[in-house]
């Protein structure tokens, strides 16, 4: 995310931001982070328990999207929230400031390339499940966005020849020097950001399209509504990927190629924080498509219901008795 910042002319957001607005933001994001958190450990938790999701091929990938962004809300969010709750980034030095972008970097590439492998292996588990049959075709594609971001972002934001200056009061401290300058900023943020988010329309249309047709071939119910179960988990999450990142996405283009002074104010003031909407709902929107983790909190919470009930009318019986002594 903090690449949109170096694909438009600079803005001092900080002059535009009053302690309202950042309090406002702070609180929101704050109040969301604590239930996403949770969200996600319990879905974790109930992935290593139960050898019947694990077992699931398709959920893999699902998870590794959802622990990548797991790791925005609760190692890049923290920086962010201390950044608004200051106004600055606190305490102010390089090492902070760097290790900031490199995980916004890092993190926000890797979660848009792990959204187009889960559309991918999606696909093919439906239609070409021969291709990811193996555990070499099925694990690179999910280890590949993270070894080679890990790699690129090292070397162009720690080893880049550039001048890096960092402004401390602006968000993720102007990104790194290496994405100003035209030729690799401009592929970098399309490597990035915009073959991912492409990869995710394409690969989910021709599926929806692929589906509608095979509906009409496919005779047996049970076949059907398996299809129809793996489709509806991938459409649900993509809906919500595509639905925050692609708007981002093409206000960045306009501003790049047709009017740099586009949105631009709003971009600093709002956008930008609104793609933590992505990592702060997607363990929720996971939560649902996982039938088999919402029937055991649901068994769960009924038991602890049954349960209370009786140790009250056990207790009621006791406090008679002694009320009697007495």
């Amino acid at each position: 995310m903090a690449k949109s910042i170096a694909t438009n002319d600079t803005i001092d957001s900080s002059a535009l931001e009053t302690p309202f607005t950042r309090r406002v933001k702070f609180s929101f994001l704050v109040s969301c982070q604590v239930p996403s958190a949770l969200c996600s450990l319990t879905i974790f938790y109930y992935f290593i328990r139960l050898s019947e999701l694990r077992a699931k091929k398709h959920n893999h990938a699902i998870i590794c999207l959802l622990f990548c962004n797991f790791l925005i809300v609760t190692v890049e969010l923290p920086i962010t929230l201390v950044y608004l709750y200051f106004g600055q980034l606190t305490p102010a030095v390089y090492s902070l400031c760097i290790y900031w972008v490199f995980v916004n970097f890092f993190l926000y590439t890797t979660s848009f390339w792990m959204m187009a492998v889960t559309s991918i292996q999606r696909y093919l588990f439906i239609f070409h499940r021969n291709l990811v049959n193996s555990h070499f075709k099925h694990y690179t594609p999910l280890a590949l966005p993270t070894i080679s971001y890990g790699i690129w972002y090292t070397v162009f934001i720690f080893f880049y020849p550039c001048q890096q200056d960092f402004d401390y009061t602006q968000l993720w401290c102007m990104g790194a020097c290496y994405a100003y300058e035209d030729v690799i900023g401009t592929v970098d943020w399309i490597l990035s950001s915009v073959i991912p988010i492409l990869t995710t329309i394409v690969i989910n249309v021709l599926l929806i399209i692929r589906v509608v047709y095979q509906k009409y071939k496919i005779q047996h119910i049970h076949t059907w509504r398996i299809t129809r179960k793996l489709v509806s988990q991938l459409l649900s999450i993509s809906l919500l990927f595509l639905s925050i990142y692609l708007p981002i996405t093409l206000f960045a283009l306009i501003r790049l190629w047709i009017d740099p002074s586009f949105l631009v104010t709003e971009n600093a003031l709002y956008f930008l924080y609104v793609g933590y909407l992505v990592p702060l709902l997607m363990p929720f929107i996971c939560l649902i498509s996982l039938p088999e983790i919402v029937k055991k909190i649901k068994t769960a919470c009924f038991c602890n219901n049954a349960i209370n009930p009786q140790q009250q009318q056990q207790q009621i019986p006791m406090s008679i008795v002694r009320r009697h002594h007495i």
